[in-house]
């Protein structure tokens, strides 16, 4: 079972979301669900298998396995062909891609023009999706797994270059 599916199950009263709720979910965030938690209004969310939460709409998307932060570059990163397109918004899901604006298609999790047609982008996606979180989220656990041991900058480059693939 994954940490996503032990916490949905953890949370047995869901709430209805707010338009509020609704806008402030990243577009590549599958599943999600709203529940309080503490007296806090809190978002719980799918990324990949694991589970993140965020309570401030402003705020951070924060692992709940490690409470380290999720960064934008990661959640950029989980979607298509992101190294081929500019101006990517992942709430609105908007983006340019050769001037042009297109949005992220959950339904068929592919990207559309404002006339819902297709986009066929030059070369084949760059792989995305669960490379780059997956990535984070180790290098997450390998550094919170280390504590105060020096680190390895021929590692840390590896792990930098993973990130950015």
């Amino acid at each position: 079972m994954s940490h996503w599916e032990i916490t949905y199950k953890q949370y047995p009263t869901k709430l209805a979301p707010t338009t509020e709720d609704a806008c402030n979910i990243p577009v590549i965030f599958p599943e999600w669900f709203v529940t309080h938690d503490k007296g806090d209004r809190v978002r719980f969310t799918q990324f990949g298998d694991k589970a993140v939460w965020n309570v401030n709409p402003d705020g951070p998307w924060i692992y709940l396995q490690t409470n380290l932060e999720v960064s934008q570059e990661t959640l950029e990163a989980t979607l298509p062909y992101f190294d081929q397109i500019t101006d990517l918004d992942t709430y609105t899901r908007l983006a340019l891609y050769n001037r042009k604006v297109i949005a992220w298609h959950r339904p068929t999790q592919t990207w559309k023009y404002r006339n819902h047609r297709t986009v066929h982008f030059n070369q084949t996606p760059t792989e995305g999706t669960n490379s780059a979180l997956n990535s984070e989220e180790e290098a997450s656990e390998t550094s919170s797994n280390e504590g105060s041991e020096k680190s390895d900058p021929d590692k840390d480059t590896a792990q930098v270059e993973d990130l950015l693939r």
